[in-house]
């Protein structure tokens, strides 16, 4: 009798890992076919180069990538560090190396946090106190936030949750999201993010030429 309850605790105890196995499998199989037909809705109005064949592990990895006025564009979902992410990043003309940083301070782990002497203070007291800002720039820092970030917050709210990162990095403007697929209208609210920082890329520009 202990020999058949023992044999009964084991089997029940591989058939719930093959069950949960199947479930993840089966649950990032429907994710990435959800982020995939996200891109490519957007793709039928921005006429990118699709790249639908990458995979790591069980999670496809779809990418778009091309010229969006004259501009090039990336719209991919990548995963670092076992975390998934929807990544929008546009060239731009970056003659004075401008450097911008933000990160939610929420999701970084300790390690991961950046040195206080990498850290700027903005003034602006809701950004200070949720997120990190690395800068080159307190003025060019200040005016983004106020005339691009802070209203993308407002602009985004049902989504913003998912935030991760925002860089502008030598010759790039790159938009992090975490890829979690929702009921919301994902594709229009990439494409509409898309045109914010085409037009964020142009003002940056405009401003370097100002200032120079």
């Amino acid at each position: 009798m202990l020999t058949f309850v023992l044999n009964l605790i084991v089997f029940l105890a591989v058939l719930g890992l093959v069950l949960f196995i199947f479930y993840f499998r089966i649950t990032a199989l429907q994710e990435s076919k959800k982020v995939t037909n996200y891109l490519s809705l957007i793709n039928q109005k921005l006429g990118l180069q699709e790249d639908f064949s990458k995979k790591s592990g069980n999670d496809w990895l779809p990418k778009l990538s091309g010229t969006y006025e004259n501009r090039d564009l990336v719209i991919e979902r990548t995963i670092q560090e076992k975390y998934k992410y929807l990544v929008i990043s546009f060239s731009f003309q970056n003659p004075n190396n401008f450097f911008l940083q933000i990160t939610p301070k929420s999701h970084l782990k300790a390690k991961e946090k950046p040195k206080e002497s990498q850290v700027i203070q903005t003034g602006i007291q809701s950004i200070d106190n949720e997120y990190f800002v690395s800068s080159n720039n307190l003025e060019s820092t200040t005016k983004i936030l106020q005339d691009f970030f802070e209203p993308i917050q407002n602009k985004y709210k049902q989504i913003w949750f998912l935030f991760s990162t925002f860089l502008v990095f030598q010759n790039r403007i790159t938009f992090v999201l975490l890829s979690v697929p929702t009921k919301l209208k994902y594709d229009l609210i990439l494409e509409q993010m898309v045109q914010d920082l085409y037009q964020l890329a142009k003002t940056i520009e405009q401003n370097d030429k100002q200032t120079s």
